[in-house]
């Protein structure tokens, strides 16, 4: 999020995200990447953060590419399932103040610029005819600033908000076409329609903590690549500005970059639908 803020209390959050893989027979082994801990950013300070495999693991800490915490777990003896839990704490500063205005790039600006990568088709975002003719139903302007705070507000007029519709497979073409979709696949429409509109635009997953007493939960959104090197957050499943409850936990060009969790197995038999949990509590100070 680059929004400039007066930086005011602070509310501790304790994050509790478990995923358990089972397998139809034993996995001799299984090795994984797991992205699951909280991104330091302006306002969201992380206290700690561990990570506990089941069965015995090894694990390595690394940064990859795109300036995110990974770890590597392999597990290298028999097991039937692989519980992951990662445990963080992390404290929240209340903000307040106006957001500012991205300022758009010109494309020999940022041809020259890293943030270019963010602008280019990826795995998951590709460039389809279909994005070109949502802007232009839609009305966006190329490299409009508030053009693009239209179609965060509105895309969810373009867009059924319906759990269960997709899968995390889904193509970007069929979310087009079905016009139903949760926070991956909004996250995906805007930044297609971003990088269409001359944007660079990047993929975040998270956590959108409670700010009150309502439940904490896994969270996609977006963010902007602003001519002066910021990043704006951008929720279109909330149709506005990211704000103090959006905890990133890794970025990239799409979800393909960002999985919570991947690698492979070698078993006889493939992996089953795994169970994933999220528990956010406010902490007492």
């Amino acid at each position: 999020m680059a929004i400039a803020r007066a930086v005011g209390p602070w509310r501790r959050y304790e994050i509790v995200h478990e995923s358990i893989h089972h397998y139809g027979s034993d996995a001799t082994r299984s090795r994984n990447e797991v992205r699951l801990q909280p991104l330091p950013r302006k306002g969201i300070h992380l206290e700690s953060f561990r990570l506990e495999v089941t069965p015995p693991a090894e694990t390595d800490a690394q940064v990859d590419h795109f300036g995110n915490p990974t770890w590597l777990v392999s597990v290298e003896a028999p097991h039937s399932e692989l519980r992951v839990t990662a445990r963080s704490q992390v404290s929240i500063a209340t903000r307040s103040g106006a957001p500012l205005a991205a300022i758009p790039w010109s494309p020999a600006r940022l041809s020259r610029n890293p943030a270019v990568e963010f602008r280019l088709p990826s795995p998951r975002v590709p460039d389809l005819p279909a994005i070109k003719a949502l802007a232009d139903e839609m009305g966006l302007v190329e490299r409009d600033w508030d053009s693009l705070l239209r179609a965060n507000r509105e895309l969810r007029l373009q867009f059924e908000y319906l759990p269960g519709s997709t899968l995390v497979s889904s193509t970007l073409q069929e979310i087009l076409d079905l016009r139903v979709g949760v926070c991956q696949d909004f996250a995906h429409v805007l930044i297609a329609l971003a990088r269409h509109l001359g944007w660079p635009a990047r993929y975040v997953s998270g956590y959108l903590v409670p700010e009150a007493e309502s439940e904490g939960y896994s969270h996609a959104w977006v963010e902007i690549g602003s001519a002066d090197g910021s990043w704006f957050g951008l929720d279109p499943t909330h149709k506005g500005e990211t704000g103090d409850w959006h905890v990133a936990v890794a970025v990239g060009r799409d979800y393909s970059d960002v999985s919570p969790l991947r690698g492979v197995f070698v078993s006889a038999s493939p992996g089953l639908v795994p169970e994933v949990s999220v528990r956010i509590a406010a902490v007492d100070q």
